[in-house]
Order: C-alpha cells, then structure tokens, then sequence
C-alpha cells in the first residue's frame, strides 16, 4: 500500500553528547548497550488514503554497542487516539511492514518485543521537544546552541533514518520504565537529536 508522511521528532538515547553512532552504525556507542526512544508527531500524512495528521509514535530501540551488528531489541508504542485504520496503518509503517526507512530500523531488528497503542503527548517547537506517555516515558531535549548566535549545531551528510542533517541536543529529562517491554533507564543528560522529516514507500 503507498503511504507518506511528514513528521516532527526528537531521541535521546544514552551516548555522551555527541554519540558516535550518528556518523556510522559500526562505531562503538559509549557503552555496551544502546537505549534510545525514537519520538514523533505526524504533521502531514496518509496511507492508502488513510488520514495520519496529528497522531505520534514512539519507536523504542535497544541495540548493542556496535549498532550496525543488529540483534536490536525494538518495541513501539502507537498513538492510542488512532482509529482501527490508523491503528493497522500506523502499525505498519513503523514495525517496517509497510517498507520505507523504518524497514531498515526492522533489518536490524532480533527481536520485536511488541506494540502498545498508549496516550503520546507530544509538544514543542524550535530548540526544546517535549513528550510524556504516562507512566512509561517522559522525555524532554534542548538544543546545544553556538555561543555566537544561539542557532543550533547540526551534524551534516550522517545515515539515519530521520534525515541525513540533524541538530544536536541534550535531553533535560530522559526517563523510560516500561517493565514489560524490558526498557527501564534514565538518560537525562545525555545526547539527543531533533528533526522534522518525511517518508514514504
């Protein structure tokens, strides 16, 4: 089925700032074990002429120090504010059924460890990029800004699926606990990016 969309997201995974894996998968991240939260908020998008504007989802990775090795262990979380269509659709695109840059995330994948469809609050504009699922996550990153002219420093021509430019952040909170999914950690401190992008497929 075709699908596209446009979406606003952020991640702050457990690297120092700047994690080495935003150049190259196969660099060793900061230590052995890899925890980021993929977050986004659709601003534009379809499939199969199904409406997706507005709705967010979380893609939750945890990957081993050399990314590029796979085995990742992955769960997502799907804006539960979606319909039964969005819901199958949403479900699709980002487990990488659906094909398009999340396929990659899912050639990676060991194991899927499931989806929950969840209340996603999701908010912020420019430098800082806030989201809460209640009682499972609640993440919020800033900009790492010049001191010349508090415009953001960004990373150029890097291989991840949100965009081969990002700005580079650090999370003021960084709280996961989800037990049943197995992610349970706190990166508060640590490397984050931000990005609006588009996919399709």
């Amino acid at each position: 089925m075709p699908w596209k969309l446009t979406a606003d997201y952020f991640e702050n995974c457990n690297c120092n700032v700047i994690c080495p894996c935003i150049a190259t998968v196969d660099l060793r991240a900061d230590y052995e074990v890899c925890h980021a939260p993929l977050i986004s908020r659709i601003v534009e998008g379809e499939y199969d002429g199904v409406p997706l504007e507005g709705l967010a989802f979380v893609i939750l990775i945890e990957a081993p120090q050399v990314m590029a090795s796979g085995d990742w262990r992955v769960g997502y979380y799907v804006d539960e504010r979606a319909d039964d269509a969005q819901r199958q659709a949403l479900t699709a695109i980002v487990t990488g059924e659906a094909g398009g840059p999340p396929a990659f995330i899912a050639s990676l994948r060991g194991e899927n460890v499931g989806v929950k469809y969840v209340p996603i609050h999701f908010e912020g504009e420019g430098n800082r990029w806030r989201a809460e699922v209640p009682g499972l996550l609640e993440f919020e990153v800033e900009a790492v800004v010049t001191a010349e002219d508090g415009r953001p420093v960004t990373v150029d021509n890097v291989g991840h699926p949100m965009g081969s430019r990002l700005p580079i952040g650090r999370s003021v909170k960084g709280v996961m606990s989800d037990p049943d999914f197995g992610f349970v950690y706190d990166n508060t401190g640590q490397n984050g990016h931000f990005n609006r992008y588009s996919w399709a497929a």
